[in-house]
């Protein structure tokens, strides 16, 4: 199982290949804000710390989001659109 560190609530939680992040905030109690939970809102955006390389890749709605924010960070994610892809990834995020 892959490890995964909410920095900002200090949860670290174990969780199987496929967990959407959304889903390991929502079920950790975790206080990261959801507003649409489909991705057209960027309220949930992050910084990943750690294990980028263990999250889904970036698609099309990201993409979109992250130009009309206009954020240049290669490290920024939207937590609804990701989902763990490495059981033995360590991934560290930090809500912004």
């Amino acid at each position: 199982m892959a490890t995964v560190f909410l920095k900002n609530d200090n949860i670290k939680i174990n969780v199987p290949v496929g967990t959407t992040m959304r889903s390991l905030a929502e079920k950790s109690g975790a206080s990261m804000i959801f507003g649409c939970r489909v991705g057209d809102c960027g309220t949930c955006i992050a910084k990943v710390l750690e294990g980028m390389e263990y999250l889904s890749a970036l698609n099309e709605k990201e993409e979109k989001l992250l130009q009309m924010i206009d954020s240049r960070e290669s490290d920024v994610r939207f937590m609804c659109q990701c989902s763990v892809t490495d059981k033995d990834g360590n991934i560290v995020i930090e809500y912004i």
